[in-house]
């Protein structure tokens, strides 16, 4: 895989839908934790995480931060389209309920 396909890119789809692109790693943890998806009070929005590449504990707690950003504003995040590595360690973990997957 090339450098480029890792870069993290955020984007935000005609429907409203974030896709997360690349892999989220130690050295843009906090550049991804700032990325965090935005929601107004009440409001849900769905996160399409067919394009995350290579995940890991560190996409795990991102993933998990950015929940917990959206609660605090009394927001519903959903996670679309995990990738089984991520499914597994999220269940190994025991916060695939938490996050929905």
């Amino acid at each position: 895989m090339s450098a480029d396909s890792r870069a993290l890119r955020i984007e935000t789809n005609a429907q409203g839908v974030v896709a997360v692109h690349g892999a989220i790693t130690f050295y843009n943890a906090t550049d991804a934790l700032r990325a965090a998806p935005q929601t107004s009070h009440d409001a849900r929005l769905d996160v399409d995480l067919s394009a995350l590449a290579d995940a890991d504990s560190v996409s795990l707690a991102v993933l998990i931060a950015w929940v917990a950003q959206a609660r605090a504003r009394g927001a519903d995040l959903r996670y679309l389209n995990a990738p089984q590595g991520l499914r597994n360690l999220a269940h190994l973990s025991d916060v695939d309920g938490l996050l929905g997957l």
